[in-house]
């Protein structure tokens, strides 16, 4: 499924509410695909656009997207481990959380990929464990999507599973970058 897209590929990665909505959308980099796995990684100071006009991350991310599944793993890092307040230091970069959005499997076209968003979401902040959040905007969902209750009861199912995987995780090391993109 992956191996249509090359390390060093740049793809648009967008996010969907359940209803079709485009929510999210930015670039990111391809570092690795093989046809079980995609790996994604985007610079400190990246963009994230959505309907209001967007936002620069403060983090650098590895995205771990697998066909099939439904959800994706991030490994967010900072810079030397800190906030930033938009002046991004140099030096190296921290993994500071491993988060698990639950969401729809990813498809791919040509340059992008994309995912329906489900809201409920797994946290670790290192070095703590990993906990399910975002039950609040899942309940909501739910309601406002009408998810069943079986499918409320899979995503839940999908998270409890993702919380062993969030805390078992071994992160690599993040890439270094040269020049940011916005």
């Amino acid at each position: 499924m992956f191996r249509s897209l090359q390390a060093g590929e740049k793809v648009q990665v967008r996010g969907y509410k359940a209803d079709g909505t485009l929510y999210r959308w930015w670039w990111a980099t391809v570092e690795a695909a093989v046809d079980d796995e995609v790996v994604l990684v985007t610079p400190p100071g990246h963009r994230v656009e959505d309907p209001s006009g967007g936002w620069v991350s403060k983090y650098s991310i590895r995205s771990y997207l697998w066909p099939g599944k439904w959800y994706n793993l991030l490994e967010l890092y900072l810079p030397d481990g800190g906030p930033s307040d938009g002046d991004l230091p140099e030096g190296r970069l921290v993994l500071v959380e491993i988060y698990v959005n639950i969401n729809s499997p990813v498809e791919i076209g040509e340059g992008e990929i994309w995912f329906t968003d489900h809201e409920l979401d797994v946290s670790r902040e290192l070095p703590g464990a990993a906990r399910i959040v975002d039950e609040d905007e899942f309940e909501a969902a739910a309601a406002r999507y009408g998810y069943s209750e079986a499918f409320q009861r899979f995503c839940y199912e999908v998270a409890r599973e993702a919380v062993g995987i969030a805390n078992h995780w071994q992160a690599g090391e993040m890439p270094t970058f040269g020049d940011r993109e916005d």
